[in-house]
């Protein structure tokens, strides 16, 4: 029982007495132990396959040169009618906009991922967000062209909406004043829509050739 008691004080810490009494407590201890230790071994759960995720040679440096020469290449890609209408913008707006976001938000600048490869351009990030604003694309179908995930367009799709927010809206986005309400009820009076604010579609207002299915059950 000496082997063992100097087993039970190396191994758990714990001093036994030289008693009878006691070597039989310890005894138990020790088994007791013991089976913890192996029950423990051999409940441990199974470890899983890892899953890998697959990597798409998105080739960005290529799609990032075509782009520029598409939309940002004077006398060689779209026209500024062409720009706007894709883009939803004029350039000078669109570039004046993505230089506020490169002030205000480093994400928007390119970078390079742990093994050096280099990211998306500024411009292109800028011009998937606008592609999925103007053009309601969803982000898949963008990814052909802009060669980004849809998961990363989302993430940038949030950060644009909540620095324009952050960044503008005290200026663009506030509440109109009174005399705000009344030049713009005066302006749709004059059109033809008495009592009209900050409608859009007019659909509150009645149409006497209203189509029958279209008409308010």
């Amino acid at each position: 029982m000496s082997l063992m008691r100097v087993y039970v004080r190396v191994k758990y810490i714990i001093y036994l007495d030289t008693s009878s009494d006691e070597e039989e407590k310890a005894l138990l201890m020790f088994t007791q132990l013991c089976l913890d230790e192996r029950l423990c071994i051999i409940r441990q759960p199974i470890p899983k396959k890892v899953r890998i995720r697959s990597v798409i040679t998105r080739d960005r440096a290529w799609h990032d040169a075509k782009m520029m020469n598409g939309y940002f290449t004077p006398g060689t890609g779209y026209t500024s009618r062409q720009f706007k209408h894709r883009l939803g913008m004029r350039e000078e707006l669109f570039k004046k906009l993505l230089g506020k976001l490169l002030e205000v938000d480093l994400e928007w600048h390119q970078c390079t991922d742990a093994i050096g490869t280099m990211g998306h351009s500024s411009h292109m990030k800028l011009v998937s967000v606008m592609k999925c604003l103007c053009k309601s694309t969803t982000a898949d179908s963008v990814d052909d062209y802009t060669r980004m995930g849809a998961t990363t367009i989302y993430y940038y799709l949030k950060r644009f909406c909540h620095t324009v927010c952050m960044t503008f809206g005290e200026k663009y986005l506030c509440q109109p004043t009174p005399e705000d309400i009344q030049r713009l009820l005066a302006e749709n009076t004059e059109r033809g829509f008495l009592g009209m604010l900050g409608s859009v579609d007019c659909m509150q207002w009645p149409w006497k050739n209203c189509p029958i299915a279209w008409k308010e059950i």
